[in-house]
This record gives structure tokens, sequence and C-alpha cells, in this order.
């Protein structure tokens, strides 16, 4: 979705960070995203290459420190 940031850095830190949050998110686990690139990271990386075909579950991006950190609107990086 939106940011007021031009672009998350993808780096390792971040996801180190990311993982905390999309490793036991809803929708993450439903459509194993860990299976399909970019992986995580979605913030920065993009939506998943399975994005069109996902079913949306609780999204956990809004809990994240990266969301806050950099300022991100709304949330299902993975899918949007």
């Amino acid at each position: 979705m939106k940011s007021t940031v031009e672009k998350v850095d993808d780096n390792a830190g971040n996801m180190e960070i990311c993982k905390k949050y999309c490793g036991s998110c809803p929708t993450y686990k439903m459509n194993n995203l860990q299976n399909n690139p970019p992986q995580g990271l979605f913030c920065a990386r993009g939506k998943s290459s399975v994005a069109e075909n996902a079913k949306l579950g609780n999204c956990y991006c809004p809990a994240c420190e990266l969301f806050t950190k950099e300022h991100l609107i709304i949330g299902h990086f993975c899918t949007k």
C-alpha cells in the first residue's frame, strides 16, 4: 500500500524484524507465502508472487516495528 517513505530498505536487519511479524501472520501462514518469492519483507520487496490467489486473514503489518518506523499506511503488503 502507500507509505510516506519511498521504499523500506531491503536489508538483513529489516528482514529480522519482519520475521517476527510475518512468520506468525495468519495471511502469511494460510497462503504458505514462505514458499513463494519474495518470502517476506513485502513492504520493501513487493507483494507475493501468489498474491492474486491469496486469501486474506488478519494483518499483522500495523503491529510491526517497521510499520511505525517507516510511517507505512494500511497493511497486507504481501497481497497488495
